[in-house]
């Protein structure tokens, strides 16, 4: 997985950085091949923000929190990709035996 990071209003943290990629693993079981995610962390007035952009195989997804912690802000932004990614991989998979899937 190929992972980018932007620091907008803010120092760039490698803590911050080691937390995401942590957290950035588990997708990785939604595609055959290699991701590319662009993440982006700043700062408005008093809160923080994240952004995933995830670039997979099927499509792109993007999801953002904001949030007084950052950690925070990380965890429940990467629950909301690991929502879309699973929801795209049913809807790609094919219930009905040894068929294949018809692509859209």
């Amino acid at each position: 997985m190929k992972i980018d990071f932007t620091f907008r209003q803010m120092n760039s943290s490698e803590k911050l950085k080691a937390h995401t990629s942590d957290k950035l693993t588990r997708l990785a079981r939604f595609e055959d091949r290699e991701m590319s995610v662009h993440v982006t962390f700043g700062k408005e007035k008093h809160n923080n923000f994240v952004e995933f952009q995830v670039n997979g195989n099927n499509g792109t997804f993007v999801s953002s929190e904001t949030r007084d912690d950052m950690f925070e802000a990380i965890d429940l932004a990467i629950d909301k990709v690991d929502r879309q990614l699973a929801r795209d991989k049913d809807k790609r998979k094919h219930h009905k035996g040894l068929q294949a899937a018809t692509p859209r």
